[in-house]
């Protein structure tokens, strides 16, 4: 878990003896995901490669979101997904939104990042969201632009080397290896293992950060203080 460091200085102008307290500031990147279903995800026979773990995303696609911390409180929310009200075929190309709803448990993993990682991640996300509410940039699942790609997309603006989060893709036969939020999952928790603070369902209250978080009104960053998640929305 990132702390304040605290940090003392003596002043001298007036009072010799006074001591001040200092806390320096401290930044967090959280990746959040809703991977609910674990037959969605599993290991079968891949010709001509071998046996490959598969994500099979009609049975359930999974979602990836991402937010940036100063001092516990949230300064940037990514949630990438089809506009509200999308057709099917939207849901494949087309509109979308950086506040998709995260309506099921989620499971978050917290890492402590530096001023210059933070602002790096920053400016790509805001450049993405820009995007993709002027409709420059489709949600789009034939060029990969999904909520798990593109969250890993502006995560590797501070963190070139942030685990790939890559496997193939079911969709009635196995299709190319892409980024996805199962194998994004899998490839960070097996990683960082220990390090998974899991949310129960709120889907209201993840928007209500969401939609704050961007406007300029400081959220708490829900994983510092697990235990009050459920109070209220």
């Amino acid at each position: 878990m990132a702390e304040a460091k605290q940090t003392t200085a003596k002043t001298k102008p007036k009072d010799q003896n006074a001591v001040a307290e200092h806390q320096e500031d401290f930044f967090n990147l959280i990746i959040g995901f809703e991977v609910n279903d674990p037959n969605a995800y599993r290991e079968v026979y891949v010709a001509p490669n071998g046996m490959r773990k598969v994500h099979y995303v009609l049975e359930d696609p999974g979602h990836t979101f991402m937010y940036l911390t100063k001092n516990g409180k949230i300064t940037f929310f990514y949630s990438l997904g089809p506009h509200p009200g999308a057709s099917t075929r939207e849901r494949a190309y087309g509109l979308g939104t950086p506040e998709y709803k995260i309506p099921g448990a989620t499971r978050l993993f917290r890492f402590n990042i530096s001023k210059a990682q933070h602002d790096q991640m920053l400016s790509k996300g805001k450049e993405y969201r820009a995007d993709v509410l002027a409709g420059k940039r489709y949600y789009n699942i034939f060029h990969n632009f999904t909520c798990a790609r593109s969250a890993r997309d502006i995560i590797t603006a501070g963190w070139p080397n942030v685990p790939r989060g890559g496997s193939f893709i079911g969709k009635g036969v196995v299709m190319e290896d892409v980024v996805n939020p199962y194998a994004f999952y899998d490839d960070i928790s097996t990683k960082y293992k220990g390090s998974e603070i899991q949310l129960a369902a709120k889907e209201k209250k993840w928007q209500r950060i969401m939609s704050n978080s961007n406007t300029g009104k400081a959220e708490d960053d829900p994983t510092l203080n697990p235990s009050t998640w459920l109070g209220g929305d």
